[in-house]
């Protein structure tokens, strides 16, 4: 997936940001290593604990990540917009 230049259409439409930062994302080879690493010790954990515990493991997980969705998509759009200033 070729990734388009950050512009301000893309800024301003949640979708194309998100399918941008993606596309940085899936071409880069340690975020493909580290998400395999990730998905190995998720199985074992799966396996180390009953039922319950991962299921709160799993809410908890969630809760991280839409925090991280927040944080990135935050950071993006406050560089584009240091980088807007500079012009």
């Amino acid at each position: 997936m070729n990734t388009p230049k950050l512009s301000r259409k893309i800024m301003v439409n949640y979708g194309a940001m998100a399918d941008a930062i993606n596309g940085v994302l899936v071409s880069s080879k340690k975020h493909k290593a580290l998400s395999k690493k990730i998905r190995r010790w998720g199985r074992r954990l799966h396996k180390a604990v009953d039922a319950e515990a991962w299921m709160l493991y799993l809410r908890l997980e969630e809760l991280m990540n839409d925090r991280a969705v927040l944080e990135q998509d935050l950071l993006v759009a406050w560089a584009f917009e240091q980088g807007r200033k500079r012009r």
